[in-house]
């Protein structure tokens, strides 16, 4: 080939990143690439960050980045607030174990609605307007956590505070469009990840905020895990405030904005309810999501009272919320692991590689908490809950690292749909235990085990238009 062909193909290569000025940022060529000050981007993704730079807070990539897992690590604050202090609220509310399963299923399946149509409406109006809206609910309804006086009241508060778990869809709709293909899994693991770390920050935050209006403010039981929500709603609350003043939503600005000025063409959310939700991809990705991030949620619930009333753990509530704590505490690194195994899978096998990626993390998940639900020591259930642990956040990152291909022109419904299974699953678990494991937690959890493996066989079936399947052929 000619120097001149080449120089021509370059020139016509070039000429083909267009820029509309109306767009809030402007992106520059150098060094034989894009970048936005020092963030490099590919252009034909829309401009989407080709890296990760994590100490970094510039708009728009790495502030959205950063604001993507604070907001829904608040929201899970908030969400679970009252899982560690459950030993103290059933007793000062009166209420058998029966009631307690009740508001832990009601407080997952209030999510359940909220985060299907939060999908498409990331799509309408942008992921910041719609992490500012959830937070905003979840403050109030954390505030009115203080207030409540009887399993009813209890019940009607959990479910609303639900609604704030939809803030997960958003975080990874806001990743997914600020992020490129080849690090999408990485990014999106990374920022739900650190997000779903107020589960274990959760147990740790509450236990510590009640001990300290108990035991060095002097208040009693009762006003001591009431005054104790101050705390997350003041916290989110601000969040909430930086995410509406000081982010964007995508590469280019807000999508109001670049919808308005003609930037992108409009999506409504109908159209994208309608591309996710009518993909068999992202049904049975989901039923995988609700065996990883429905059981997450579900230990949430139930670990700190599994801890405090087996006897042989011989572990008082104090105690138990920390060491149920452990279980959220891996999310600092076991889903971003989860991410980069889906990254490196696609690099190798492309999404062969991906589902390969789920289907092992799966079948190591299921394994673990049948292993976990035989300890009878507190010394060897301990370290059976940290593997078992970073395995269900492992596959929480590989199947969002599958999410972005199935339908991109419909990512908010495909986001949706999957991410609401995840409390479909938490409901559906919850029900067993309500009526079927109710005081035997430790079979309840072996019988999860079996399920959870058997999920596995559904990458099977997967078949994602323009890419290889589990055999390893294109579709």
């Amino acid at each position: 080939m000619s120097a001149d062909k080449v120089a021509n193909e370059g020139a016509v290569q070039k000429s083909e990143v267009y820029q509309d000025p109306k767009a809030k940022f402007q992106y520059e060529e150098k060094n034989g690439g894009w970048y936005l000050g020092k963030m490099p981007v590919a252009p034909e993704q829309g401009f989407k960050a080709t890296e990760i730079q994590l100490l970094s807070f510039a708009r728009p990539h790495m502030r959205g980045f950063h604001f993507a897992w604070a907001s829904f690590f608040c929201a899970f604050v908030c969400w679970f607030a009252f899982a560690p202090l459950m030993f103290f609220v059933k007793q000062d509310l009166d209420l058998n174990l029966s009631q307690v399963f009740t508001t832990n299923i009601l407080s997952v399946a209030g999510t359940v609605m909220c985060r299907f149509a939060i999908g498409p409406l990331c799509d309408k109006i942008g992921p910041k307007i719609c992490q500012f809206s959830l937070l905003s609910w979840i403050v109030v309804f954390t505030l009115l956590g203080m207030s409540v006086n009887s399993y009813w009241s209890l019940c009607v508060v959990r479910f609303f505070l639900g609604f704030g778990g939809a803030a997960f869809v958003v975080t990874q709709y806001w990743t997914t469009s600020l992020f490129a293909n080849e690090i999408v899994g990485t990014a999106n693991a990374t920022t739900a990840g650190w997000g779903n770390l107020g589960g274990g920050v959760t147990q740790m935050l509450m236990v510590a905020v009640y001990a300290f209006m108990n035991q060095t403010i002097g208040l009693g039981q009762e006003d001591s895990w009431r005054m104790s929500f101050l705390v997350p709603a003041f916290i989110t609350g601000v969040v909430a405030l930086g995410i509406i003043t000081i982010s964007d939503d995508s590469p280019r600005g807000d999508l109001t904005y670049l919808y308005r000025e003609g930037v992108l063409a409009r999506k409504t959310a109908t159209q994208s309810a309608r591309l996710g939700m009518l993909n068999l991809n992202s049904w049975l990705l989901g039923v995988q999501y609700a065996c990883c991030f429905g059981v997450e949620l579900h230990i949430n619930n139930t670990a700190a009272l599994y801890f405090a009333t087996k006897e042989s753990f011989n572990v008082g509530p104090l105690d138990a919320g920390v060491i149920a704590s452990l279980f959220g505490w891996m999310n600092l690194f076991a889903r971003s692991s989860g991410g980069i195994m889906s990254d490196l899978g696609n690099k190798f096998q492309g999404m062969r590689g991906r589902l390969i990626a789920q289907s092992v993390c799966l079948i190591g998940e299921g394994i673990l908490l049948i292993v976990f639900s035989k300890q009878h020591k507190i010394a060897s259930a301990i370290p059976a809950l940290v593997c078992f642990s970073f395995f269900v956040q492992a596959t929480e990152g590989t199947s969002f690292g599958i999410v972005p291909y199935i339908a991109p022109e419909g990512l908010g419904g495909v986001c949706a749909v999957v991410g609401a299974w995840g409390n479909i699953g938490a409901v559906c678990w919850g029900m067993m235990f309500k009526f079927g494991y109710l005081g035997k937690f430790d079979k309840g959890y072996e019988a999860m085990g079996y399920i959870i493996i058997a999920s596995a066989a559904l990458s099977v079936f997967m078949r994602i238009k323009g890419q290889s399947h589990l055999l390893g052929t294109l579709e």
